[in-house]
């Protein structure tokens, strides 16, 4: 019995697959996916080589906490004006310059990482500084590539790459690193990033809409405007404002808890922290995945993605309770098995709030500014997680993983009632 619970509403998302045809057919979609793929996969084992890699060497917690500062400091010192860069140059050619460089980078790195361990920060604050350009490029590409029919399935294999290279990417450098060591582990990253490059080669050209004047000083001023351009489009679109700041809620709030997670493995699940990765990131990825595959198919039975991101805002509201305060009382079993299926409910609801957010943010934005938008976004995501990320250790300190936890769900409530009592009033001005 339990297993046909556990099976049954898979097999109807592998049927959905036949939905994704036309978007798998699309050569173009498939060039900057397949780029996806290996750079989130890339990402992912780095992030957890690295880590291991420096709390080997140094035994340092706050050392850990340098790198993710590394990581940050670019989206907060360019970010916005890579944004302003991406508008007006053809997108293909950032997507296959980042690839290439942060290949090399990391190719770099392996060859001289014994040098200093120190060496490491500037490589993760290299790789970030390229990011800023490559991710938005990315995403701000997706459109140009996919009517808006097929936007949603794109942003859901997206997602579904997103989540699942998470998974894949810390359990493959775990046993890579065990089985050939730190510097082949790197030599991989690498090579997974010149496949990046490579599949970026055979795009199309992105003609940007507007042109920057060859003359300096208006160049600059034509720099500037376009960075502020974004900003005040989203400022004064309630179309685009509305997501925008949904989103960066949520991503906030993942922040937090990938900081946290480790406590959360410790103080309220009771498990090895070697097996945080199995019982945390496996059940979120597996529900995020079935999610990604499965919401695409309700938003086409004219179910408004406002009411599909007020279900999932509620359920995620009541299972992080759930997961701080009842999963706990359980015996170890069936506290494992309990807080698995609330957190696959979370990745789950997860991805009924962003892919929803996201396509309507890319329908709502129009082309021309669209890396403007997207880059400005992932810099806000950044500078505005800074001081929750850092203030999160103190509240754990303090008071306890489960006030975190408490708090977080708190919140989620509080933009669910928003939502509910103003959210058509705000969107239709």
């Amino acid at each position: 019995m339990r297993t046909r619970q556990i099976t049954n509403p898979v097999y109807p998302n592998f049927n959905m697959l036949m939905e994704y045809k036309s978007v798998l057919k699309n050569k173009n979609f498939v060039y900057i996916w397949v780029s996806q793929i290996f750079s989130q996969l890339t990402i992912n084992m780095m992030n957890f080589v690295l880590l291991i890699r420096l709390f080997e060497v140094t035994g340092s917690a706050i050392s850990t906490a340098f790198l993710w500062v590394a990581y940050a400091l670019p989206a907060i010192l360019i970010g916005p004006f890579a944004s302003g860069i991406i508008d007006l140059v053809d997108r293909k050619k950032i997507l296959i310059v980042t690839n290439l460089l942060q290949s090399l980078t990391i190719f770099l790195y392996a060859m001289a990482f014994r040098s200093s361990i120190f060496l490491l920060y500037e490589v993760v604050f290299i790789y970030s500084f390229l990011n800023q350009f490559y991710l938005p490029s990315e995403t701000a590409t997706l459109p140009s590539v996919l009517d808006k029919k097929q936007l949603v399935h794109g942003n859901s294999l997206f997602f579904i790459t997103q989540q699942s290279s998470l998974v894949l990417g810390f359990a493959l450098a775990g046993l890579l690193n065990t089985l050939f060591g730190f510097r082949d582990t790197l030599f991989l990253c690498s090579g997974f990033l010149f496949i990046a490059f490579l599949s970026t080669l055979f795009l199309p050209k992105f003609k940007p809409k507007e042109a920057i004047s060859k003359k300096f000083e208006e160049g600059v001023f034509d720099f500037f405007r376009h960075i502020f351009e974004g900003y005040n489009f989203i400022k004064s679109e309630r179309k685009v404002l509305t997501p925008v700041l949904l989103l960066l809620v949520f991503q906030m709030a993942v922040q937090i808890c990938i900081v946290q997670f480790p406590v959360m493995a410790k103080n309220i699940l009771a498990i090895p922290l070697n097996a945080a990765s199995v019982y945390i990131l496996v059940p979120a990825g597996i529900g995020a995945i079935i999610g990604a595959l499965t919401l695409p198919k309700i938003l086409k039975k004219d179910v408004r993605k406002k009411t599909l991101i007020d279900a999932s805002l509620l359920i995620i509201g009541i299972s992080v309770l759930l997961l701080a305060f009842v999963a706990p009382l359980f015996v170890y079993t069936l506290r494992v098995l309990i807080s698995s299926l609330l957190i696959a409910s979370i990745g789950f609801s997860f991805v009924g709030i962003l892919v929803p957010s996201q396509t309507f943010l890319q329908e709502s934005t129009p082309e021309n500014l669209r890396g403007r938008v997207f880059g400005n976004f992932s810099f806000l995501v950044t500078a505005t997680s800074v001081l929750p990320v850092i203030f999160s250790g103190s509240i754990v300190e303090v008071f306890g993983i489960r006030f975190l936890l408490f708090m977080l769900a708190v919140m989620v409530f509080f933009v669910y009632a928003i939502s509910k009592k103003f959210g058509n009033r705000f969107l239709a001005g």
